[in-house]
C-alpha cells in the first residue's frame, strides 16, 4: 500500500529536519541537536555556532537544518526537505500526558501560561476521566460556569489577569462539545492553519502533523520514546553509515553520556495523580475509541520509518493493544 511505502534517501542527498510533536520526548532531541532551540529557522542557536559546543557532538546534530514545533512544517519550507526525523509515542500514552501538562492544576509545576479562554475549556475536566465521558456522550459536568471556581482556587494569585474575573463575567462552556474537540472529532478544523478551537499538546497530534508535515514523497525516521537512546544511535549509525569515514570526521556517531536531564522534565510534581489517568477498564476501552484514528496514524509512522525494523512495529502494535484491552 502506498500509504505505508518506505521512502529512503541517498545520505549524501539528505536535508533534513526535526518534527518535534509534543509530550513524546522532542525536548530532549532538541537540546541535542545544535539548530534545536530554535523553531522555523535552518541556523544555529546562539549559543551552539561552533563545533565544540558540546562534547561529542553527533552527526545527527550536524546534519539536522532545522527543527518545528507547534504549527508543523510551513509548506514552502517544506519542500527544502528530504527527510523528516520524529520522535513518537504510543497515543494513549501521549494524550495523557499532554492532558496533564497542559491542565491548569499542575500549572505551578509546568509554568504553563493558560489565556481566560483556556482555563475555562479546562474547567469542565477536573480529571481525565470527565474528559473521556463528555467526549462518549456522558458528562459528569454538563457546563463549566458551575465548577469553574475550583479551577479558579488552583490558580488564584499566579495568574493577575484570571482572578480579576468573576464567575458570573465567564459564559457557560457545553463540555461534551468541548470534549470531542479534544479528542479531534471534527475532522474540518485544523490546528496548523489556526482554525481549531482548542490548540493544546492534546490537539497538535499525528493526525495534525501527519497531513501537514509528512507526505507520502518524503523519508520518515521515527525516535520511539520509550527507545529514545537506543534509536538515537541508531539514527546515527545510519546518517554515519556513508559518510566519509576517515580520520577527519570531526562528529562522533553517538554522544557519550547519554542523554541530558532535562527540567522539563515534570510530571513527578504533578498534583492528585489520580487524576491523570483512566479509572476503569471502561474508560480506557473508550479512549481507546476516540483515539481510533490518531492510534492508525501513528503505526502509519512506524510503517514507513526507514530506520525501523519490522519487529520494532509489531512491538508498539503490541503495546497499544496491551493498554486497549
Amino acid at each position: 500500500n502506498e500509504q505505508y511505502a518506505k521512502i529512503k534517501i541517498p545520505n549524501a542527498n539528505r536535508s533534513i529536519a526535526f518534527l518535534h510533536i509534543g509530550k513524546t520526548g522532542g525536548s530532549t532531541i532538541s537540546m541535542h541537536i545544535r539548530n534545536g532551540c530554535r523553531e522555523s529557522y535552518m541556523t544555529p542557536c546562539l549559543n551552539r555556532q561552533k563545533d565544540g559546543w558540546i562534547i561529542n557532538e553527533t552527526i545527527a546534530s550536524h546534519r539536522i537544518e532545522s527543527y518545528y514545533h507547534l504549527g508543523g512544517i510551513p509548506p514552502h519550507k517544506l519542500d527544502h526537505f528530504t527527510t523528516i526525523v520524529t520522535a513518537v509515542r504510543n497515543p494513549i500514552a501521549r494524550f495523557l500526558s499532554a492532558f496533564a501538562y497542559s491542565h491548569p492544576t499542575n500549572a505551578i509545576v509546568t509554568e504553563v501560561t493558560l489565556d481566560t479562554k483556556e482555563q475555562q475549556q479546562y474547567s469542565c475536566f477536573p480529571s481525565i476521566s470527565y474528559l473521556v465521558k463528555a467526549a462518549i456522550g456522558r458528562a459528569e459536568i454538563p457546563w463549566n460556569k458551575a465548577h469553574l471556581h475550583k479551577i479558579r482556587q488552583a490558580t488564584i494569585g499566579r495568574r493577575s489577569s484570571w482572578k480579576l474575573k468573576s464567575l458570573d463575567d465567564i459564559p457557560p462552556i457545553n463540555c461534551t462539545v468541548l470534549a470531542r474537540i479534544a479528542f479531534g472529532l471534527n475532522a474540518s478544523w485544523n490546528v496548523v492553519n489556526a482554525t481549531h478551537p482548542w490548540p493544546s499538546h492534546m490537539t497538535y497530534d499525528y493526525r495534525q502533523y501527519y497531513k501537514s508535515s509528512m507526505p507520502p514523497d518524503k523519508e520518515l525516521m521515527a525516535l520511539r520514546h520509550d527507545h529514545l537512546w537506543d534509536d538515537w544511535v541508531q539514527f546515527n549509525k545510519l546518517l554515519s553509515s556513508a559518510e566519509n569515514n576517515n580520520d577527519r570526521n570531526p562528529y562522533a556517531v553517538v554522544v557519550a553520556p547519554p542523554f541530558r536531564e532535562i527540567h522539563r522534565n515534570v510530571s513527578s510534581g504533578y498534583r492528585m495523580k489520580k487524576r491523570w489517568d483512566v479509572e476503569t477498564r471502561d474508560e480506557r476501552l473508550w479512549l481507546c475509541m476516540l483515539l481510533h484514528e490518531e492510534i492508525r496514524t501513528y503505526l502509519m509512522i512506524l510503517r514507513r520509518a526507514i530506520n525501523l525494523e519490522e519487529s520494532d512495529f509489531l512491538e508498539a502494535a503490541s503495546d497499544v493493544d496491551d493498554m486497549c484491552k
